[in-house]
């Protein structure tokens, strides 16, 4: 009899277990799987200046190849992201700690007051840095004297990379910090002690216990973080705005994307690329889960 409820109840839960997950299947595939296929299709489909549009399989992707204008975007990108990342992932990782070692009554106003910063994101972090960036009106002008150029402007090409990750950090370190905060309160505090009974000091408990045990989380953060820096495309447009003639338009790749397809009226050649993207972020991603093992469950895969 008990078999039987438990036979019956099986089709129940399953139901359950989908409508949590349909809402996020249906906006997946409208703005993830519909576009991403708009795009293959689209990069195929040859649009020259004279003449009708045709199919050619390479095109598109050879004149993205050969443009003067993506290897500089891909070195300031590749730039931007070897700063940021490590960057980032130290901050992350040594302020998490240091809020798991000094769990005090003030522990929560700690996380909120770290997370606060990632509350303005997009354009409008972007604007604030820009104002911050400008050494007439930044309240921190003073500071900001030696990076100022002989034009009297600090955001150009070449600062750029520094710049955007500052604002990197700053934006998203809080969030990051209160997810490795959560993940470091779930390890055994008996696994702790044992360790600190065998004299490992805490440093060597950080580096050798916790941070294996959050590797996952520690994955996922590098993942997210690559996909959205690989494709950074609002903060350089909205301070090369602000610092006009001082940042290309084409500063980013994804800014180049953006270029084909706003400027240039190419959308085939904007999908190439955007094709391309897509396959090194996908590519990376596989890379990182698999040499961190991202979804193996007690060491199996």
């Amino acid at each position: 009899m008990t078999s039987v409820k438990m036979v019956a109840r099986r089709p129940r839960r399953r139901a359950t277990g989908w409508s949590f997950v349909a809402l996020y299947v249906v906006l997946l595939v409208a703005f993830g799987v519909v576009p991403v296929i708009y795009a293959i299709v689209t990069a195929f489909f040859v649009t020259p200046v004279v003449g009708p549009t045709y199919f050619s399989l390479l095109d598109n992707f050879a004149a993205v190849l050969a443009d003067y204008r993506l290897p500089v975007a891909a070195v300031n990108v590749a730039m931007y992201l070897l700063i940021w990342l490590p960057l980032l992932l130290v901050v992350v990782f040594v302020i998490a700690l240091v809020l798991d070692a000094k769990r005090t009554r003030l522990g929560a106003l700690t996380r909120f007051i770290s997370y606060v910063p990632g509350a303005v994101t997009g354009s409008a972090a972007a604007l604030l840095w820009l104002f911050m960036f400008s050494p007439a009106v930044s309240p921190i002008g003073p500071l900001l004297a030696p990076l100022v150029g002989a034009n009297g402007i600090i955001i150009s090409d070449s600062s750029l990379p520094m710049i955007l990750a500052v604002m990197g950090v700053a934006i998203g370190a809080g969030g990051w910090i209160v997810m490795l905060y959560g993940a470091l309160t779930a390890i055994p505090p008996e696994l702790i002690e044992a360790a600190r009974i065998d004299g490992a000091n805490v440093w060597q408990q950080a580096l050798h216990i916790k941070l294996p045990l959050i590797r996952s989380y520690v994955a996922f953060i590098l993942i997210v973080s690559f996909a959205a820096g690989f494709q950074v495309f609002v903060e350089p447009q909205v301070l090369g705005t602000g610092a006009r003639g001082q940042v290309s338009s084409t500063w980013s790749v994804n800014q180049l994307v953006y270029s084909y397809a706003s400027g240039e009226s190419n959308y085939g050649r904007a999908s190439a690329l955007s094709v391309l993207l897509l396959i090194i972020t996908v590519t990376a991603a596989v890379i990182i889960i698999r040499k961190t093992k991202f979804y193996s469950i007690d060491g199996r895969s």
